[in-house]
């Protein structure tokens, strides 16, 4: 009875001790989904961008009409097998894309923040019908797009978190 007394104790003051020391939820923030909302996204013209740019306007939830920013996204993408079957065919193959992005204030053309990084994504090629390996590779280069929308999402995020944060120049 009286682990059960504490134990609901310790979860009904965590919130207050949080709040207490200045913890704030970085998506708490105010004015950080009309930032987000007005990002333009411009990606290299592939599948791969294709997924990107759709997961990016849907997470960013961006109006239509006159945008603050531009964010312009290249990608490079290499495929290799890595897998080789007994019979010398290609079992897993993998995507490794290169991106280089840059968020640039559409008024003053001023590059706020930039960052180069790399994804790596494998899928199985092991595929008993043509149609199969392509299938295979699409679903390959939509996680990739995922996995790369949320990181320039999470590092955007963080960057407008900084920017509010830091005091006025």
């Amino acid at each position: 009875m009286i682990r059960k007394a504490l134990l609901a104790f310790a979860l009904l003051s965590a919130p207050l001790a949080l709040s207490g020391c200045g913890f704030t939820p970085v998506y708490a923030q105010k004015g950080l989904p009309g930032e987000l909302a007005s990002i333009d996204v411009i990606t290299t013209e592939s599948r791969t961008g294709y997924f990107l740019r759709q997961n990016l306007v849907s997470g960013f939830n961006t109006l239509e009409g006159q945008k603050r920013y531009r964010l312009s996204i290249r990608l490079e993408e290499k495929r290799y097998d890595i897998g080789i079957g007994v019979n010398d065919i290609a079992v897993r193959s993998e995507i490794s894309t290169t991106v280089e992005y840059s968020l640039i204030e559409t008024a003053t053309r001023k590059v706020l923040t930039k960052s180069t990084f790399v994804d790596t994504t494998t899928y199985d090629a092991n595929a008993q019908s043509p149609y199969a390996g392509v299938a295979a590779q699409k679903d390959g280069q939509q996680r990739a797009a995922t996995a790369i929308g949320e990181r320039i999402r999470s590092e955007l995020v963080l960057f407008f978190h900084e920017k509010k944060a830091a005091p006025a120049a």
